[in-house]
């Protein structure tokens, strides 16, 4: 018989977990010692905390749980936008989700790959001049820059400025999930409404041939898009899933960050990276970025049904949290969980429900990030710029990752100086 989940005391927990960030289901786990504890939150309503291979793959079936309609409303108004894909369910969702996957072709990821690596070293001469770098300002604004290039959005030196203040407004917004309404919201739901109706603008032009943009890229796609009924997608929608396009690579910067970070502490690494012969190294070490450090939390759904979960039943209709933290660095997964390795996935079978940061399932059907492609080929180049075409110095600084704030990052930024080409003797 199915046992009752073991439940964290409280009415509603939502400040307690606001207070612990990433520790706060960790700690629930191991107090109990289970793969699924019941919280509550969002105005005392239950909530079933699941975590661990086995609950992704519960998570990503559609026939069990329900994702859309989850996410809070201010995640949705400052990250997402209204109306977003990540809203929607059912055809809708699976007709939107092939627009954006259809610009994943092998001659498009080869061409945000050299974007990538050419930006990078462009803007080598930028950070020359600089008496220090913050890693993580100067890259979203570089990321950004590779983002719209990439999408055929056209701006200028000034509109690209601030379009990536505006969105690291955006992504860093998911910090002030439990104040109460505030200057930081506001602020980024303005940032959010600037973005929305430079892209919209765009959007327009090219419909009305004002814009000449060339087919395959993501503006041109989205613009001239229909869906399964023939009809055009409203411009602001449309201008609105062109930036969540965009805006995973932008988010790259808090990875960038912590890459750079892992090579100043793990210097033996940034020498595997500068003489490896392994041509995959790059690429294991953006995984193991992206696997150890703090990026996506939790993931909401709801069950469709009642089912059993690692010996527990939990009813139909039942909130639920995928620990997408826990699940990186769980040791049944991830040997270590906690030590930088890269080289653990040179035998990964690459599944879509243990390295989960962006989350998990299938890229088409489910809610998966369609970016995450294009967020680990930035990454490899990214990596390989930093490892190889530039040396640096790191000042003394504080470069830990507080794990009891939300949204995870460097506490400096990560900061380099004397940046110079990197000469090969």
């Amino acid at each position: 018989m199915a046992k009752k989940l073991p439940k964290d005391p409280g009415l509603d927990n939502t400040f307690k977990v606001l207070k612990e960030a990433y520790t706060y289901v960790p700690c629930r786990l191991e107090k109990f010692n289970t793969k699924a504890f019941q919280t509550s939150g969002m105005g005392m309503k239950p909530i079933a905390v699941i975590s661990g291979k086995k609950a992704a793959e519960l998570f990503y079936d559609n026939d069990v749980m329900q994702r859309e309609k989850t996410l809070p409303k201010r995640v949705v108004n400052t990250l997402f936008g209204k109306g977003a894909i990540h809203t929607t369910k059912g055809k809708v969702h699976v007709d939107r989700k092939a627009l954006f996957m259809s610009l994943m072709t092998e001659e498009n990821l080869t061409y945000l790959r050299e974007l990538a690596r050419n930006y990078w070293f462009i803007h080598t001469e930028a950070m020359q001049n600089k008496k220090e770098v913050n890693i993580y300002k100067e890259s979203i604004y570089v990321l950004t820059k590779i983002g719209f290039r990439w999408a055929g959005i056209q701006q200028t030196t000034e509109e690209a400025e601030r379009n990536a203040r505006d969105m690291d407004i955006m992504i860093d917004s998911f910090k002030g999930l439990g104040q109460t309404i505030g200057g930081g919201y506001r602020k980024a739901k303005k940032a959010r409404a600037r973005v929305e109706q430079f892209l919209e603008d765009q959007i327009v032009a090219v419909r009305k041939g004002h814009i000449k943009v060339d087919p395959g890229t993501a503006l041109y796609e989205f613009a001239h898009w229909k869906d399964y009924k023939g009809n055009p997608m409203e411009a602001r929608l449309c201008a609105i899933d062109l930036m969540n396009v965009v805006r995973p690579l932008a988010a790259v910067n808090r990875f960038v960050s912590y890459a750079v970070k892992a090579m100043i502490e793990f210097d033996q690494e940034r020498k595997k990276l500068q003489i490896s012969d392994d041509p995959n190294y790059a690429y294991k070490f953006a995984q193991e970025v992206r696997r150890i450090f703090p990026f996506v939390p939790f993931l909401p759904g709801k069950f469709k049904k009642t089912v059993e979960f690692d010996g527990y039943e939990i009813k139909k209709g039942t909130f639920t949290l995928l620990d997408v933290f826990g699940t990186t660095h769980d040791p049944e997964l991830f040997e270590n969980p906690y030590q930088f390795n890269p080289d653990r996935f040179g035998k990964w079978d690459g599944s879509p429900f243990d390295l989960i940061p962006q989350g998990g399932g299938d890229f088409y059907t489910n809610h998966r990030c369609a970016g995450e492609w294009m967020t680990i080929i930035v990454m490899e180049e990214t990596i390989k710029y930093f490892a190889n075409k530039i040396d640096f110095d790191a000042p003394e600084q504080d470069l830990s990752v507080k794990l009891d704030q939300f949204p995870g990052k460097v506490t400096s930024g990560t900061i380099i100086k004397n940046v110079r080409p990197r000469r090969v003797h």
